[in-house]
């Protein structure tokens, strides 16, 4: 898979879990494990700006993405 596949199965897995992620390239961990940094977006952050940024692991499943 290219960096741009990743990234986009990554956003992808962000915009369904409700975390707002920036594209920034993933790191690699292992054979298809990689850690990616994203914000959750709930309603503490959306509604009163307390939003930390927290590390996040991603599987490779054939064609898509879970979070570990």
């Amino acid at each position: 898979m290219t960096q741009e596949t990743i990234v986009g199965l990554i956003s992808q897995l962000c915009e369904k879990s409700h975390l707002a992620y920036s594209n920034l390239v993933p790191i690699q961990v292992s054979p298809g494990i990689w850690t990616f940094n994203a914000v959750e977006m709930n309603e503490t952050c959306s509604k009163h700006g307390f939003c930390r940024e927290m590390p996040y692991y991603a599987m490779v499943t054939g064609t898509e993405m879970k979070l570990c």
